[in-house]
């Protein structure tokens, strides 16, 4: 509490941000200011996101939320995923966020920084694991397990013991399960997210995170995204999957730019929007 040269008493709080039923953040209330956003890295944005997502949960809303790079972006767009029936939708790389014209500290983030946030902060969670391999999702379920204290109660891999999405929906309702991760791929995982989405489910698209993370070690190093090196590591680990995407991709978006801001911020503006929540209002009675 401080007081104003001209004797007006001002009062500054930090307050929770309020959200709406989609978990975007709304603008202060009447009377009230918000002060210039914050500068963040990928981790506080992540961890803003698993918060709101916990909070979806916790109210039984559950939603759906997938990410894009500049190479599954041009995958979505060719193939028409419906990014606006997404409830969420992340950008997972600077690459694309200065292809799109959005600054990466207010909308750079991953499944990889979200998701063990999400696991870590939720409440023991009923949980089903579809894509990879077998012998590596039991290595994923084993971690959560172990790691996180939840219950995993479906596996799926992405190949042959991968269900159609009606039957699926069915096993995951006689599961009684809450989270939905989908490591199948740009556009399956997509369209096998928006299939199964129903109230009180959350669905969230990995891509290669199961792989990632049932490995013994961390997949990214701690520098890594403080130095914003991460796809160099993933390039270094896996040359002969990922080279092409950083070249010849790289450069197709490059071409295609118009029609991928098109896509990515007008069609999935909203989601666009709800991922990136804005830091906690410092608040301003206004005298």
């Amino acid at each position: 509490m401080t007081s104003a040269g001209n004797g007006a008493l001002q009062l500054t709080a930090l307050a929770e941000p309020v959200v709406d039923d989609r978990g975007a953040p709304r603008p202060p209330a009447p009377g009230t200011r918000a002060a210039p956003a914050l500068r963040d890295d990928p981790e506080s944005v992540a961890d803003r996101l698993a918060d709101v997502l916990v909070r979806r949960l916790a109210c039984g809303r559950g939603g759906t939320v997938t990410w894009l790079n500049h190479y599954s972006a041009m995958i979505a767009m060719k193939a028409g995923v419906p990014l606006d029936r997404f409830d969420y939708l992340g950008l997972d790389g600077i690459f694309l966020c200065r292809l799109l014209g959005l600054d990466a500290t207010d909308y750079r983030t991953s499944a990889d920084l979200v998701l063990p946030r999400l696991l870590e902060r939720a409440p023991r969670l009923r949980i089903a694991l579809i894509g990879s391999t077998p012998t590596k999702l039991r290595l994923v379920a084993d971690k959560i397990v172990n790691d996180y204290g939840h219950e995993i109660a479906l596996l799926r891999d992405g190949y042959e013991g991968l269900p159609d999405p009606r039957s699926l929906q069915a096993e995951l309702h006689a599961a009684g399960v809450q989270v939905v991760i989908l490591g199948l791929g740009t556009p399956l995982q997509d369209s096998y997210a928006l299939d199964l989405s129903r109230q009180g489910l959350l669905v969230a698209t990995c891509g290669g995170w199961l792989d990632q993370f049932s490995g013994e070690v961390a997949y990214y190093p701690s520098w890594a995204y403080p130095l914003k090196l991460n796809w160099l590591v993933r390039l270094v680990k896996e040359p002969h999957r990922l080279w092409r995407r950083y070249t010849v991709h790289a450069v197709r978006a490059v071409r295609s730019r118009r029609p991928l801001v098109d896509y990515v911020t007008g069609l999935g503006g909203r989601p666009l929007s709800a991922a990136a929540p804005t830091p906690s209002w410092h608040m301003a009675s206004v005298g």
